[in-house]
């Protein structure tokens, strides 16, 4: 069978990978002797002086290519997209079991993908990592990179993930961490499967790798009403909630005496469902689990606080909806009011229940169209409706459901806008662009 490499797609004209001669269509095979299976290894050992850059023309003749790179000028390549890996666990509580029908097709990709980890802080579980790629993470520094561990006793962690036998998991992560890369790990919590006692031993192993593991994030279990996980696991409860913050409050104590931080982390949904205070910004460090929702509503606040004294009054009258879903809809609705305050403007915020994926599903980043439509149709909405930037794919640019925003404003009547990537971005639509 013939190597594998990667395709061009561009050359960006008078380029360097133009004045070499490669062409769209032609595959890099490799650099300096080094295999290249996708855009990271390219860049990885594109960083040398010299590269000796063997390319399979479009014709199918090889051809072996010197550039000097020495003045580091870039290629003025695209390549292709590698192909995700997927997961051949059949966890216990997979989300990808409970989408309903009719959801967006990128959703149902089960990644386990360490390529991913590193470049957006997916979790994967190491199960599926062959030694040579645990050997290209550590050559090419691919760190962090994110673990789903769950549970460190291999017997209730070869359960979980749903697997015949346990996958080697502590070996893995010293090698990793030998090799210089940092860990940042995952526990989804389910109640009577890996909660109590199961717990203290998880945090308790993964905190004796620090700083080699950085940190722990433990979230709880998401039950949607689609797929069987919803009708054999327990629900998280607000008593249960409130249950987990204690116990994991002198773990926490403990680790900001001896490595001033907090190390364990719970996520949002823990304070918010359990009726909690949030914690303070000091509690979540930096931030380092912000994607997998540890500290995404402190953040907000700060960032929200910190733009408003930096805007200029918006336009006289901005009247206009904002929306939300069950989680993060009191402290959207805070922020609004102290906005008009300040601004004399008129914003009211709608909650949007998850009719589509269930009730239980209370994130803004899982709501569809057709719950947006239904929460907002026949309400006086204002001069435009914004939508959560999270609930629109980055990849493909519609909700959860297939829906794009296009079509909620036909339905609506009323401009449809994400909120915006950042903050900043927030501010601007409200005080510049509506």
């Amino acid at each position: 069978m013939a190597r594998r490499g990667i395709k061009i797609r561009d050359v960006e004209e008078g380029s360097l990978g133009a004045r070499a001669g490669l062409a769209p269509g032609d595959e890099i095979l490799s650099v300096n002797g080094h295999p290249i299976p996708d855009e990271i290894a390219l860049k990885f050992y594109l960083a040398e002086e010299q590269a000796n850059v063997e390319i399979r023309k479009i014709t199918g003749a090889d051809q072996l290519v010197q550039i000097d790179l020495s003045d580091g000028e870039p290629l003025g390549l695209q390549v292709e997209d590698f192909q995700t890996r997927t997961c051949n666990n059949a966890c216990l509580f997979c989300f990808i079991d409970q989408l309903p029908p009719g959801v967006r097709p990128t959703l149902k990709v089960k990644d386990d993908d360490y390529r991913l980890s590193f470049l957006h802080g997916n979790y994967i579980t190491l199960t599926n990592l062959p030694e040579r790629e645990l050997d290209r993470i550590i050559e090419q520094a691919l760190s962090p990179v994110y673990v789903s561990v769950h549970a460190t006793d291999p017997e209730l962690r070869t359960r979980i993930l749903g697997r015949k036998k346990a996958d080697d998991l502590d070996r893995k992560m010293r090698k990793l961490i030998a090799g210089g890369i940092r860990l940042h790990t995952q526990i989804v919590l389910m109640p009577e499967v890996n909660d109590g006692e199961n717990l203290k031993k998880t945090v308790a192993d993964l905190y004796s790798y620090y700083p080699g593991v950085n940190s722990v994030a433990i979230v709880p279990l998401g039950l949607s009403d689609h797929g069987p996980p919803r009708h054999i696991y327990k629900p998280v409860t607000a008593s249960y909630c409130r249950e987990i913050i204690r116990q994991a409050a002198p773990w926490q104590q403990t680790f900001r005496r001896e490595i001033r931080r907090t190390f364990a982390y719970l996520a949002d949904e823990f304070y918010i469902q359990g009726e909690m205070p949030l914690p303070d910004t000091s509690y979540y460090d930096d931030f380092a689990q912000i994607e997998d929702g540890i500290g995404m509503v402190r953040r907000f606040l700060n960032e929200f606080h910190a733009e408003l004294v930096r805007w200029r009054k918006p336009r006289p009258g901005l009247c206009g909806t904002l929306t939300t879903a069950k989680l993060f809809y009191p402290y959207l609705r805070a922020s609004a009011e102290t906005f008009n305050q300040k601004f004399q403007s008129r914003l009211q915020v709608q909650l949007v229940e998850n009719s589509f994926m269930g009730k239980n599903i209370t994130v803004a980043g899982l709501l569809a169209g057709r719950d947006l439509v239904a929460a907002l149709e026949g309400h006086a909405l204002g001069d435009f409706v914004i939508i959560p930037n999270e609930a629109v794919s980055r990849v493909d640019g519609i909700l959860v459901d297939n829906v794009p925003p296009d079509d909620l404003e036909r339905h609506l009547g009323t401009p449809v806008f994400p909120s915006g990537a950042t903050m900043h971005d927030f501010f601007r639509l409200l005080c510049e662009r509506l």
